[in-house]
């Protein structure tokens, strides 16, 4: 059976037909912007999903999406804005590729799963919410974020894979690559999940961050 290839509900039969198709909406639209009501907002929302580093980049925080050319090229180029007022471009061809992650992506991606209702529940166990950087306390609940704060998560997890004497996992149940609730984790390695949640919680030392101050804040 040949592999099908989706951008929210559009299947495309193959890759070439889905840059193809990309291609013809950005030299359709032009120079324009694509904010939430725009017709192809969710196209583009949903197009960026396939970006490797989706959530590095923050393109979980889009305010709008904008085509202007680029000065080199002189082609169409398509940018983000972010709610934090920042902006940058991205590689939609990229994006149409439907490149495979490789393991290290998957188990990072699980990682952070398994400790989610922990981040949750200190959330919800603090008197009042406040930014530990700007000292904001006026923002809806889901504005404010739960943060790593020295160490960081990435310092966390590689920390805990030197010290583990447990297999690290590099199979995972198969469960949509962006649903952050469902752990995918195999039943073989529940021990190692069990480890990395007994050590995260020992040694994590979480920040509450308002939205703006949490996506201005350097990475690791």
């Amino acid at each position: 059976m040949k592999q099908k290839y989706n951008i929210g509900e559009l299947e495309f039969k193959t890759i070439k037909d889905c840059e193809n198709y990309t291609r013809n909406i950005i030299n359709i639209l032009g120079c324009c912007v694509i904010n939430k009501d725009h017709i192809q907002y969710n196209f583009f929302n949903n197009l960026i999903k396939n970006h490797p580093e989706y959530y590095e980049n923050n393109f979980n925080f889009i305010d709008y999406f904008y085509i202007n050319i680029n000065p080199l090229s002189k082609k169409f180029m398509v940018n983000v804005k972010r709610l934090d007022k920042s902006s940058s471009d991205f590689s939609w061809t990229y994006c149409c590729k439907f490149k495979k992650r490789n393991a290290n992506y998957y188990l990072t991606r699980e990682m952070r799963k398994v400790i989610n209702p922990d981040i949750v529940n200190f959330k919800k166990n603090q008197n009042k919410l406040i930014c530990n950087f700007c000292g904001n306390d006026n923002e809806l609940y889901e504005n404010f974020h739960i943060d790593h704060h020295k160490p960081s998560f990435k310092y966390l997890k590689e920390n805990f894979l030197k010290i583990t004497d447990k297999q690290i996992p590099t199979k995972f149940n198969d469960v949509k690559i962006y649903d952050k609730n469902i752990d995918s984790f195999n039943y073989d390695d529940e021990e190692f999940k069990n480890e990395w949640v007994e050590y995260h919680n020992k040694n994590c030392n979480l920040q509450v961050l308002c939205k703006s101050c949490n996506l201005k804040k350097p990475k690791d």
